[in-house]
């Protein structure tokens, strides 16, 4: 018989807040290592995007181009919109937010609100 942690029970609810199924290496994961995940993700998936050397108007250039940036978006909004269970998670997740542009710079940004990325900081909602 598997017991079900409260943690556990958590990491599953702040997993179906995300607009974005959450990759199956992250099952049996506690939450600290899940938002370290997605910020690996989102890392590679940036450096990926920053390393693409496009050739336009070349055909596959754009379809790779398009294909990364997607990527990219995705992996940028696993890490926006997860909401860490522990204050650990959260901290963690703060560190990282804070520190890239691609979620500071709301200049260059028009994927998300203020509000949506405060809102990715707070408990996750259980259903009753």
């Amino acid at each position: 018989m598997t017991r079900i942690t409260r943690r556990r029970l958590l990491a599953g609810v702040a997993a179906a807040s995300l607009p974005v199924p959450l990759p199956a290496e992250a099952a049996g994961l506690d939450d600290v290592a899940i938002v370290r995940m997605l910020i690996h993700a989102h890392k590679a998936a940036v450096g990926r995007w920053d390393a693409l050397e496009v050739v336009w108007p070349d055909e596959e250039s754009v379809s790779l181009w398009e294909r990364l940036s997607a990527e990219k978006d995705a992996a940028a909004a696993a890490v926006c919109f997860y909401r860490p269970t522990t204050i650990e998670g959260v901290h963690v997740k703060a560190e990282y937010i804070f520190g890239c542009e691609d979620f500071v710079d709301q200049e260059a940004n028009d994927d998300w609100t203020r509000a949506e990325l405060i809102s990715g900081f707070l408990p996750p909602v259980m259903e009753t």
